[in-house]
């Protein structure tokens, strides 16, 4: 698991279980905020595929958070306007970097992936079955 995983697979986590985790270290190390959850919109690039050239499709609503946790930073940012998910998952990047539970974070965000992965692989399964053969006609 690299620190670039952590804000992808930790949003595959229930939120139960973010907070949890967040409440432990907040209890046994303090969490400061240095940046409260914020709404931002982001522009969406999209790369024409015929002439090269580049253009924004529009725009995306996230929600970004600062924290620290000892002497270590942590940030967050989540799709759509969610303050508590963006708090929680900056604490665990600041946790993760700074060794603090990261065996226990390395845990979460793994079965998360592997969940997600399954997920994906029995829509798949379902989506090949209905795969036609034209050979056969």
């Amino acid at each position: 698991m690299k620190r670039e995983d952590i804000n992808n697979f930790a949003q595959l986590v229930k939120i139960e279980e973010l907070k949890k985790l967040y409440e432990k270290i907040d209890e046994n190390y303090g969490v400061k905020v240095l940046t409260a959850p914020t709404e931002q919109t982001l522009l969406v690039p999209v790369k024409d595929p015929i002439s090269n050239g580049s253009f924004y499709a529009g725009e995306v609503l996230v929600t970004s958070t600062i924290v620290q946790v000892e002497n270590t930073k942590g940030w967050a940012m989540v799709m759509d306007s969610n303050e508590e998910l963006s708090l929680y998952i900056a604490s665990l990047d600041a946790c993760f970097e700074g060794n603090i539970y990261k065996n226990e974070i390395t845990n979460i965000l793994e079965n998360a992936k592997n969940n997600n992965e399954e997920k994906n692989r029995k829509i798949n399964q379902k989506v090949n079955s209905t795969r036609v053969s034209f050979d056969l006609l």
